[in-house]
């Protein structure tokens, strides 16, 4: 079974996972457009275990259901700890070295900028977030 592997843009922070992700989620909230800069944030999730970090990432307080990490040297946005799943762990997509399989969800569209267009990409798309087998 193959690894995913990434990084910060400094390369400062890399790691490695125990296998690859099985959920990748495009996500519309406003604290994840603001965090990330741009229309959505993505996320591909694992087991919080199935992480191995070569330096530990800085971790922040961003909402009070969440915990984000980044890098301290470039400010790279790395994951997301949801406070009602310990167990799971969202690391930003665009950090992977490699390729990721397509969103299979569009959670908080409600969130969407307006000018947004929709994939046709056969994703669920959900008002809100929600419950889905993220590992």
């Amino acid at each position: 079974m193959s690894k995913d592997t990434g990084s910060c843009a400094c390369q400062y922070i890399r790691y490695t996972t125990a296998k690859p992700t099985s959920c990748v989620v495009n996500c519309y909230c406003t604290i994840c457009r603001k965090q990330s800069g741009a229309p959505f944030q993505s996320w591909a999730f694992y087991a919080t275990d199935d992480i191995k970090w070569d330096v530990k990432p800085t971790e922040r307080r961003s909402s009070d259901t969440a915990t984000r990490s980044f890098c301290p040297r470039c400010g790279s946005t790395l994951s997301m700890v949801l406070d009602r799943d310990l167990k799971t762990i969202g690391i930003a997509a665009g950090t992977f070295d490699g390729r990721l399989p397509a969103p299979s969800h569009h959670i908080w569209t409600s969130a969407a900028v307006v000018w947004h267009q929709w994939p046709q990409d056969g994703a669920q798309r959900w008002f809100a977030g929600g419950h889905y087998k993220k590992i």
